[in-house]
């Protein structure tokens, strides 16, 4: 018999992830960002290490997505996302994922209820496109949940929209770059507080295009989309990072010397245990904190790169 090419409502995907104990927010943060309404963590992971191995602790982290989540988009997605969150937690092995279906019942029609409108700071909705909305003087950005990380329920992506808010109110913003788009969310966000010339940045084919999607979606072109800084020529008003931390210590050049003299650079990924770290990093480059946000142990930055003095003619 042919298939109709529809979707089982009741067949869900469920994924499964060994890692590091110290990597379990990160983890738990990918898997609701691309769609799964429920992850379970803290599951200890009982197999021996090797005889004589200072193995850290070792949890097992679960993860259940929809059936409008493409299981193989979505094992890719994990795919990458575990091979980032890897540069901050070595232990972790993303070729450790496995991916099986999974039938769950009458819950398969109520997941969507796990994803309702946000209001953001004073500013933003976030929104799946399945809800219909009533007229708004809020930014309405539409993103649904399941190829790339960015929906605003998590954290970090929250701190980076709440600064977002604030830079703009505080001064004139042409040019925005956003590093690491994963949907696009925060260039989105950009365009609509008024930014004339947006650039996103994803090596990760998916998010390059959930965010062109995204950005048909939200009717917000033109937006520039990039593999690589390459695509970002000149200096920008505001730089945004939401990354990981020992990424963003890498890239702390690259990301400063986007920054315009006066301009701001946003980053976030980072837990509070990891902030001294990037700080000092970001710090060296000649940036200065303006300001710091905390949002349940994540933290967001928001440094400014000054002016240069202007010299004194002798008399």
């Amino acid at each position: 018999m042919a298939s109709s090419g529809k979707k089982d409502p009741d067949l869900w995907t469920h994924a499964r992830i060994p890692a590091p104990e110290e990597a379990e927010d990160a983890i738990a943060a990918l898997c609701l960002e691309l769609g799964a309404p429920g992850v379970q963590t803290g599951a200890r992971d009982f197999r021996r290490a090797a005889k004589g191995s200072r193995r850290a602790p070792r949890i097992r982290i679960e993860a259940w997505f929809p059936p409008a989540v493409s299981r193989d988009k979505l094992e890719k997605a994990l795919q990458n996302g575990l091979a980032r969150i890897r540069a901050s937690f070595p232990g972790l092995n993303p070729k450790s994922l496995r991916v099986a279906d999974f039938t769950v019942g009458d819950y398969g029609a109520s997941w969507r209820e796990n994803f309702p409108p946000l209001k953001i700071g004073k500013t933003f909705l976030i929104s799946p496109s399945w809800h219909k909305l009533p007229p708004s003087r809020r930014h309405t950005v539409v993103i649904d949940p399941g190829q790339a990380f960015g929906t605003g329920h998590h954290s970090t992506t929250r701190g980076c929209l709440l600064a977002l808010e604030e830079e703009f109110a505080r001064t004139e913003v042409c040019r925005g770059l956003d590093v690491g788009t994963g949907s696009g969310v925060l260039a989105i966000a950009m365009r609509k507080l008024g930014a004339t010339r947006v650039v996103a940045i994803d090596n990760d084919p998916l998010s390059l295009a959930a965010t062109e999607d995204a950005v048909e979606v939200n009717e917000c072109a033109p937006l520039r989309v990039g593999a690589n800084l390459s695509a970002a020529r000149g200096e920008f008003d505001i730089v945004i990072a939401n990354l990981y931390s020992r990424l963003l210590v890498r890239m702390a050049a690259s990301l400063a010397n986007r920054v315009k003299p006066g301009g701001s650079l946003i980053v976030s990924g980072l837990l509070e245990k990891q902030e001294a770290e990037v700080k000092k990093a970001l710090q060296a480059q000649g940036l200065r904190v303006r300001e710091r946000r905390s949002l349940a142990t994540w933290v967001t930055l928001t440094l400014r790169r000054p002016k240069p003095r202007a010299s004194r003619n002798p008399t």
